[in-house]
Order: C-alpha cells, then structure tokens, then sequence
C-alpha cells in the first residue's frame, strides 16, 4: 500500500461528527472513500454525494473490500463497532470517548493491542500546533513552573441537536462525554497523571436525566490544580471550538477558553496570549505585565488526523499520537469526576498512568 494507492476507508456512523469524517476522507488526497455505514436510510444521499457506497451495517461490506474504518458512533456502540473492525482485520479510529466504560474500553484497546493493529482515538486537538507549543511552554519552564489552570467550556446546544439523537439525553450522551472529554484528554496531555478528583454536576438547565453543567477541581501528581465549569446550556463565547474555529458548527469568538499560570508568567490558550513581568524580571502583584501573542499555524485538525491515520495504516508511523491507552486515560478522568458529583466525595487516582502519551 502506497501514495498512489489510497486507503479504502469505511465512515461507520454518518451523524454529525461522522459526515465531518465522511467529507474529509471524499477530499483526502490519501484515502478513498469506499463505504458509509449507517442505519438511517437517508444517508444514502450523503453516499451519492460523496460518491461512494451506502450500507445499513457493517456485516454488509466485504471485509477485503477496505483497508481501514472510522468509528462515529454513539458511544455504547464502540465496543461492538470496534471489535466487528478488528474482525475485519480494519486498522480503526474511534470517535473519542474510546467506549462508554473504562471497562469496556479496556476491551477494545486490549484486543487490538493483542492483534498488533492500529487504534487511534479520535482527541482531534491534539493535531493543533498551539496545543503542541503550550506543551513546550510547560515541559522547558519558559514562564516558570506551572501552578494552576482553570478552563470553560460553555456553549448552547440547539433543541434540534438533541432531537436528532434521543441517546444524547441518556447517561453517554451528556457533556462530560461528549465534549470535557476532549478538555479531559489535554489536561492529562499537558500536566500528567490525576492524583485527584472533586465534582458536582447539575441537570436543572434541561431536567434530562443526564448533566448539563458541571463544575470540577482537580489536582495533578506534579502539583498543578486545575479548575473546570462545564454546560451545554449557556450561551457564551467561551469554548475551545469557539477559540480555534475547528468546528463549523460551533461560532468562532477567537476568545481563549483556558488560562495557565505559572511562577513566572502565565498564558491563554489556545491562542497563546503569554503575560509576562513587563521588564523582563521576577515579577509580582505590584508590577506591570506585558503581553505577547505566540502565533501557530491554523490547520484543520480533523484532515490532520486522517493524514496521521493513513501514515499509520502503511505503517510509516508505529505510534499513534493518541493511542488507545491514551484514551483510556482521559475516560478514567471522566468516569471520577462522574464518580465524584454522584457521591459527593473526591476521588482519588490508584497511581499515575501508565503508557500513556503526553501531548
């Protein structure tokens, strides 16, 4: 398998994140789209327009017909999709969360871990150069060592958004899983492994019987403490989509959503706005800051991904920049704060995370 022999791709899933997936596989120099799986029949149009094949399920394409799969599928179907790829001898990307459960997550990155096939979990941010370059301001102690962190992700969801998806009002389809996870999956990524979790969520914005908002503290192994607020029912600008631009279905403000302070300055992300001692020295309350913006490249994370994607497939890259295990990892975040608001109590990480990638 070659450049001038793309990667036929399955699309399993054709809702909003797997049309995402769909269009970008049809303009991707390196992938043919041969296949899109989903139950609705409707999506046979999306297959005519992409001009590949539409399938109610899996079963119904040939194994030897593709190379690989993307899995954008609610959540609970991660396992089952997951292994019915791995059959199937598919290299796979699975939507983020990697499953449901840490449990059944661990099923799935064990099994293809046990075959030797790639798994690539689908945290799309990591593919920002911003993302890598706070990663470096944190790892060479520019602005000193990092203290703390604190972040929003707070957007209106549409009533047709929940509409569309009836499971996105159950225990899976809340914002914790759906959209801290992606907070989740850098915040372990940028500071290392959880020592400790404290959480409450509410379910007053809809009354559905999953969470709309949540508020979470959580203190790292190296010490930094960071703070979350989370809802899918307020309408602000303050989002990391909203922040990059990375998602068209999510307004571009521009306006960092996180803040990291460190001893010696502190940051914006993911704009990169770094404040700093406005002479250059220690610095502290009593003195003027300066600021600058550190510029990145803007790139479409979710092409990036598949260009990453590929490269595996061909095996012109071993290692997954966000492996199964690192899947895992941000799930484990999710699954103790979840734990934490249910009882009231902290949670407390068993010891730090093993074989897992940094950003």
């Amino acid at each position: 398998m070659n450049r001038n022999n793309p990667i036929r791709l399955v699309v399993i899933g054709a809702g909003l994140v797997g049309q995402r997936h769909a269009r970008h596989a049809a303009d991707h120099p390196d992938i043919d789209l041969a296949w899109i799986v989903d139950p609705n029949p409707d999506q046979q149009a999306l297959a005519q327009e992409l001009n590949c094949r539409w399938a109610p399920d899996i079963d119904t394409v040939p194994a030897s017909d593709c190379h690989a799969a993307v899995i954008a599928t609610p959540n609970s179907d991660h396992l089952p999709s997951g292994l019915a790829c791995l059959e199937r001898n598919w290299a796979t990307l699975v939507e983020k969360p990697v499953a449901d459960t840490v449990e059944n997550g661990e099923k799935l990155v064990s099994a293809f871990e046990a075959r030797g096939l790639p798994l690539l979990v689908g945290h799309h941010r990591r593919y920002h150069p911003s993302v890598e370059k706070a990663k470096e301001l944190l790892d060479t102690a520019a602005l000193g060592n990092a203290v703390s962190a604190s972040l929003i992700w707070a957007v209106r969801k549409p009533d047709s958004y929940f509409q569309a998806g009836l499971w996105r009002r159950k225990s899976d389809g809340g914002p914790l899983l759906i959209n801290f996870i992606h907070e989740a999956d850098l915040l372990v990524g940028l500071f290392g492994p959880v020592q400790e979790v404290q959480a409450m969520v509410s379910h007053h914005a809809r009354g559905s019987t999953v969470e709309d908002s949540a508020a979470i503290n959580i203190r790292f192994a190296s010490g930094v403490i960071a703070t979350a607020i989370l809802t899918d029912a307020a309408l602000t600008p303050w989002s990391f989509e909203g922040a990059s631009g990375e998602n068209p279905n999510i307004a571009e403000t521009g306006i960092s959503s996180w803040r990291i302070g460190c001893t010696a300055g502190s940051f914006e992300f993911p704009a990169l706005r770094v404040w700093t001692d406005a002479n250059g020295e220690e610095g502290d309350w009593s003195r003027p800051l300066k600021h600058e913006v550190i510029a990145t490249e803007k790139v479409n994370p979710l092409h990036e991904q598949l260009t990453h994607f590929a490269s595996l497939v061909r095996q012109e890259s071993t290692i997954p920049k966000v492996s199964g295990r690192d899947g895992l990892e941000a799930l484990r975040l999710v699954e103790a704060v979840r734990t934490a608001a249910r009882t009231g109590r902290p949670v407390v990480a068993e010891g730090p995370a093993q074989n897992a990638n940094s950003v």
